[in-house]
């Protein structure tokens, strides 16, 4: 049922697209729609894994869920896309090719009537000299060597964006508690401890939950990519007066033509390699923000804990410190140990 329901929002969440040219009412739609199809199906527990560092022992106390920015974990493919530059390249190089022959075209036949730009004079010359249209378009593409390597640029920064974006933080959860290598790796090697959250009432619009997507493959961000840069390169252009109105109808053009889909936004942080990490069946929780510049920060949990886990390996100390809080919470209580009633290599969960 669990594995059913993944593939169908692997589904969804492909073909659910959320165009620049909707309006803010429509996007926040497509996001609601999202939020209620994964809702009924969100786990009754939910278990994130803590270190005893004093930053986690206080979130702990004052019932918040840290976030943080995906370039703080510790996985480097995590949040991380694939980009096609030599299609992208090709494509450039086409464009530019095909757009210069076309110029070069009409100069020939009404040099006159063609507006003037800063490499109309130099066509003109070398059509008096008899040279080549393919001769003229090698010359004149020379000059548009700066532009290319901007968007190649540009390009490159918008790759590595996703995990150094601070307007979208991430909080991870699992729905396992009895994972041992999760318990070594997450928890400082049995030292920490577990909460267990209960989410499925929970709707903040800003702050949406969602199963990670285990894939062989990542996000293929090509088509994304290329269309975020032209934007961007096409914004940067400051055109003569006379010809802003038409620079204006070009760029509306674009965008109804070729939208960027905004939930691309959601998507590049829900892939995670299959291979390495699908026994951790994690969920995500992403918090959006448009004016946040921090790498780290914290959201209510508004109630939502349900209960702790002590690792077996846990300082006294900061188990007893931790036991305070649980009870001055009114939450659950467990001990993590292992099973030795078992030949299986596997932990027991011990109420307290």
């Amino acid at each position: 049922m669990k594995s059913q329901f993944k593939k169908e929002f692997a589904k969804l969440l492909d073909n659910t697209k959320a165009p620049s040219t909707l309006s803010q009412e429509e996007h926040i739609k497509a996001l609601r729609e999202l939020h209620d199809f994964v809702q009924p199906h969100i786990p009754s527990k939910l278990f994130r894994f803590r270190k005893c560092g004093i930053n986690e022992m206080i979130s702990f106390e004052q019932g918040t869920i840290p976030m943080c920015i995906a370039d703080k974990f510790s996985d480097k493919y995590d949040s991380n896309v694939y980009c096609n530059y030599k299609l992208l390249s090709d494509r450039f190089e086409y464009f530019f090719r095909l757009t210069i022959s076309n110029i070069v075209q009409k100069i020939r036949l009404n040099s006159i009537s063609f507006p003037d730009c800063p490499f109309k004079t130099q066509i003109i010359d070398m059509i008096e000299n008899n040279d080549s249209d393919c001769e003229i378009v090698n010359v004149i593409r020379k000059n548009f060597d700066s532009v290319i390597e901007k968007i190649k640029t540009e390009m490159k920064e918008q790759e590595v964006w996703p995990r150094n974006n601070k307007l979208t933080k991430i909080g991870c959860f699992t729905e396992r508690i009895d994972s041992k290598i999760m318990w070594d790796h997450y928890a400082d090697g049995y030292k920490g401890f577990a909460l267990e959250y209960d989410f499925r009432k929970w709707y903040v619009l800003d702050a949406n939950l969602y199963p990670i997507i285990y894939s062989n493959q990542m996000l293929d961000a090509t088509e994304m990519i290329d269309r975020i840069c032209a934007f961007k390169y096409i914004n940067s252009i400051q055109p003569e007066e006379a010809n802003k109105k038409i620079f204006e109808l070009l760029k509306e053009q674009l965008l109804w033509e070729y939208p960027i889909d905004l939930m691309y936004f959601t998507k590049i942080y829900l892939y995670k390699d299959r291979k390495e990490y699908s026994y951790e069946r994690e969920w995500r929780m992403l918090k959006i923000s448009i004016d946040d510049n921090q790498d780290y920060i914290s959201i209510p949990d508004k109630g939502y804990l349900r209960a702790i886990y002590y690792g077996l390996n846990m300082e006294p100390r900061y188990k007893a410190h931790l036991r305070t809080i649980a009870k001055t919470k009114g939450i659950k209580e467990y001990e993590v140990v292992l099973n030795k009633n078992s030949k299986k290599y596997s932990l027991s969960v011990v109420p307290l």
